[in-house]
C-alpha cells in the first residue's frame, strides 16, 4: 500500500463514490486498506486476474438512488465493494473465491452477497460470515 492507493490493483478513484465524492479521509486507514486487502486476496485466488470494482464508497445521497440498496448499507461505511468477475470467469467462479478467502481464519470479510452482474464483498463489524443471494441474507456461522 502507498499513499495514493488503497493497494496494488486498486486506486482511490475506484473506492470513491460514482458521484464524484472522494473516499472519506477519516476511513482510508481503518476501512479502506482492509477491505483493499480482502480485494487482493479475492484477486489472488482466481489466479491474479484483474476484478473490476462496480461500486465502492456511496453516499447517503447516493446510495438512496440505486435501485435495491439497503438503507443502512455497508457502502455508506466505506466497507464494501461490488466486484464483477473477469473475462472468462462466470460469477460462480468469482463467488467460490470469494468464499474460500472469506473461510480463512485470517479473513475480514463478513458480507457476501451473490447477484447476476458480480459479487459484493464487505468488512462489517461481525463475528458472523452474512450470505445472500440478490437482497435476502441468510446468516452462516
Amino acid at each position: 500500500m502507498t499513499e495514493k492507493r488503497p493497494s496494488f490493483h486498486t486506486t482511490w478513484k475506484e473506492f470513491s463514490c460514482r458521484d464524484g465524492t472522494d473516499y472519506p479521509d477519516r476511513w482510508r486507514v481503518s476501512r479502506a486498506i482492509p477491505l483493499a486487502r480482502e480485494f487482493e486476496r479475492v484477486r489472488a485466488a482466481l489466479g491474479d486476474r484483474p476484478l473490476t470494482i462496480l461500486s465502492a464508497y456511496r453516499t447517503p445521497a447516493y446510495n438512496a438512488r440505486v435501485p435495491g440498496a439497503a438503507m443502512h448499507s455497508q457502502h455508506v461505511q466505506g466497507r464494501a465493494l461490488d466486484v464483477a468477475p473477469p473475462v472468462g470467469c462466470s460469477v460462480a467462479q468469482l463467488l467460490d473465491a470469494v468464499l474460500s478467502v472469506a473461510h480463512q481464519d485470517d479473513s475480514a470479510l463478513r458480507g457476501v452477497g451473490c447477484y447476476s452482474w458480480g459479487v459484493h464483498i464487505d468488512i462489517r463489524p461481525s463475528d458472523r460470515l452474512m450470505r445472500w443471494s440478490g437482497t435476502k441474507p441468510v446468516q452462516i456461522v
